[in-house]
């Protein structure tokens, strides 16, 4: 891996890392559900920093080359992201047809 792809992998994990954790402070991102983008984030400051890291996984899963591998991890990373969203989109969902469930035998029991 060329030293400039590391230095733009290192300062883009650095930004997103400022981002998530200024969203963090000024309360717009609760901290559980910044876990995952931390994830990413330390997954793509490791490649930076050991970039040695990815011939190993490129052999060891049978990449003919880095950038498939790498290409490979991203998509595998949005895909989780993707997957513990939709989780809370479930969640709140089922939370929220609870809550019109109990308002409405309240209003029911009022009248």
């Amino acid at each position: 891996m060329s030293a400039k792809l590391r230095v733009v992998l290192f300062i883009f994990s650095f930004v997103w890392f400022v981002i998530v954790m200024g969203l963090i402070r000024r309360n717009k991102l609760p901290i559980k559900y910044s876990l995952v983008w931390m994830f990413a984030i330390f997954i793509i400051f490791l490649i930076a920093v050991i970039p040695k890291i990815l011939e190993i996984f490129a052999n060891a899963f049978g990449f003919l080359t880095i950038s498939n591998l790498v290409i490979g991890i991203l998509l595998t990373i949005l895909l989780a992201i993707t997957l513990v969203l939709t989780m809370l989109i479930a969640r709140q969902k089922k939370q929220i047809t609870l809550l019109i469930q109990e308002v409405s035998m309240l209003k029911e029991k009022n009248k």
